[in-house]
C-alpha cells in the first residue's frame, strides 16, 4: 500500500455527486471535512518526525479563543490506523488574529505555512504531533481545524493489514475511523484505473461479504459518477465513485452499531 497521504483530492469530489434524495447522518460528512487536515497532520508526522526520546502519556490540550464554539469530532478517531483527536473551532477572530492566538497557545518552536487562504501551524510535542489549520469564513470570522496525532502509534501502524478487500491495483489515499456514542464510522478513499462499473461490482462484493447489499436503485448513475447505498443487519454503507482523466476515485463510508 502506497503512503500518499498528502493526496486528499478525491474528497473534494464528494459534494459534486452527493445525492440529494437520500442523505447519510451527519457523522460521515463531518469526518469527510476533516480528511484534508488529518492527512496533512499524518503525512507531515510520518515524513518529518523522528522517534521522540520524551514519553508523554497525556494528550496535549490547546487553549482556544475565549469566544470559540468548540466541536470535538468523534470519541475515538483513527486515520490510517493512527489515533488522532480532531476538533473544529469557530471563533469571531479574523484569520490573522486567530493565527496569532494559536501560535501563542502552541508556543515555540512552531512551523507556519500557508496554502491558499489557509494558515497551517504544526508542532511536535513529545510523542504527539499537532496541526492547526485556520481558514477565513465569509462573515469575517475564522474556522480552526485541529488535529493531534500519536507519533508512537504512527510508527506501530506502519504496514498494518487493511481488513477490507479493495479492487486490484487500488491506491489507498486515506482510511479514517471514528467511534462516537457506540456508532462506528469508517471512510476509505481510494483511486484506481478500473471503470465505474468494475469498481461498483468489486466493492459491492466486499460489502456483501460483510452482510451489506444494495439498498434500492443507484442514488446517482451517470457516465462520470455512480453512487449507491447499502444496508444490512450489520449496518449501512454509501459508495461514491467518480471517473475523471482515465482514473476512478472512490469514497466508501461504512457505519455500524457497536455491541
Amino acid at each position: 500500500m502506497k503512503r500518499t497521504f498528502a493526496q486528499a483530492r478525491p474528497v473534494s469530489l464528494v459534494p459534486a455527486v452527493q445525492p440529494a434524495r437520500r442523505r447519510a447522518s451527519a457523522q460521515p460528512t463531518t469526518l469527510a471535512r476533516f480528511v484534508p487536515i488529518a492527512l496533512w497532520a499524518l503525512f507531515t508526522l510520518l515524513a518529518a518526525v523522528a522517534p521522540s526520546a520524551a514519553l508523554a502519556d497525556t494528550w496535549p490540550v490547546l487553549a482556544h479563543p475565549q469566544d470559540a464554539r468548540i466541536e470535538p469530532v468523534g470519541e475515538r478517531v483513527r486515520v490510517n490506523g493512527v489515533p488522532m483527536r480532531l476538533t473544529r473551532v469557530i471563533t469571531t477572530l479574523p484569520t490573522e488574529a486567530a493565527t496569532t492566538h494559536y501560535r501563542g497557545a502552541l508556543g515555540a518552536p512552531v512551523a507556519h505555512a500557508q496554502t491558499g487562504d489557509t494558515q497551517v501551524l504544526t508542532q511536535a510535542r513529545g510523542d504527539f504531533f499537532i496541526t492547526v489549520s485556520i481558514t477565513p469564513l465569509p462573515d469575517g470570522h475564522s474556522e480552526a481545524l485541529t488535529a493531534v496525532a500519536d507519533s508512537r502509534a504512527a510508527r506501530e501502524a506502519a504496514g498494518r493489514p487493511l481488513g477490507f478487500a479493495l479492487p486490484a491495483g487500488s491506491e489507498l489515499l486515506s482510511d479514517m475511523e471514528s467511534i462516537d456514542g457506540g456508532l462506528a464510522s469508517r471512510q476509505l478513499v481510494l483511486t484506481n484505473l478500473h471503470s465505474l462499473r468494475t469498481n461498483l461490482d468489486r466493492l459491492s462484493a466486499s460489502l456483501a461479504a460483510r452482510g451489506l447489499r444494495p439498498d434500492g436503485p443507484p442514488l446517482a448513475d451517470r457516465d462520470d459518477a455512480l453512487a449507491q447505498a447499502f444496508s444490512g443487519a450489520t449496518g449501512e454503507a454509501q459508495l461514491v465513485l467518480v471517473r475523471r482523466d482515465g482514473a476512478t476515485s472512490a469514497v466508501l463510508t461504512l457505519r455500524s452499531r457497536q455491541p
